[in-house]
């Protein structure tokens, strides 16, 4: 199996996460950090997952999965003890044409989950097919030290000047020419120091 990477935009998007345990509340918060709207199925829930209930930040319905609970979702996480429970959703996702992972069971999965370094809207993933989740964590373990909040502050600078830089060179080539002089001339050693200004001051001068 080789997967096509792929960031998918859950703004709005119904998701349903089956399961009430640690590994589904982890799954739940990802998916409301993304802006899903999120329905829990499960009799019994973690602590953080009743809090997010009792907030009106997720839909929990207190009860086992059953054939039809995934109507209208645009994505599903089964995270279970249960393997018939977890084939269910599976089947029923599949009958769907719907996304679904089945946690730690790459056959009951049509996406699986990278390892993410996370530095704002900057996103770095890494994924070993589902052959081995610790190479990835070693991995990511090593891009996080590698990769800082210099990073962050760097993506989001980039952000801000993209409209102008579009707008004075039409062709990518050039584009990449502007970064690459950014980074000679040290802006990233600027951000990385914590003065932003100097090196928006800096950024500007090289476009």
């Amino acid at each position: 199996m080789r997967y096509y990477p792929i960031f998918v935009d859950l703004q709005g998007k119904p998701a349903v996460v089956v399961g009430g345990g640690h590994i589904a509340e982890r799954k739940v918060r990802t998916l409301l950090e993304c802006g899903a709207c999120v329905t829990l199925i499960a009799p019994e829930g973690t602590p953080g997952i009743a809090d997010l209930a009792d907030r009106g930040t997720i839909c929990w319905r207190r009860r086992a999965y059953q054939d039809g609970d995934l109507d209208g979702a645009f994505c599903t996480y089964a995270a279970t003890n249960d393997n018939p429970v977890n084939v269910a959703v599976y089947n029923e996702a599949e009958r769907r044409r719907q996304l679904c992972n089945v946690v730690d069971v790459p056959p009951l999965c049509n996406f699986i989950v990278p390892s993410i370094v996370n530095r704002g809207d900057l996103l770095v993933a890494v994924s070993t097919a589902g052959n081995s989740p610790a190479l990835a964590k070693r991995l990511r373990a090593d891009l996080e030290t590698e990769i800082g909040p210099e990073y962050q502050a760097l993506n989001d600078l980039l952000g801000r000047l993209r409209p102008e830089v579009k707008r004075r060179y039409p062709e990518e080539a050039p584009r990449n020419d502007v970064l690459d002089r950014m980074l000679s001339a040290g802006v990233l050693d600027l951000l990385r120091e914590g003065r932003a200004g100097e090196a928006e001051e800096l950024a500007w001068k090289c476009l």
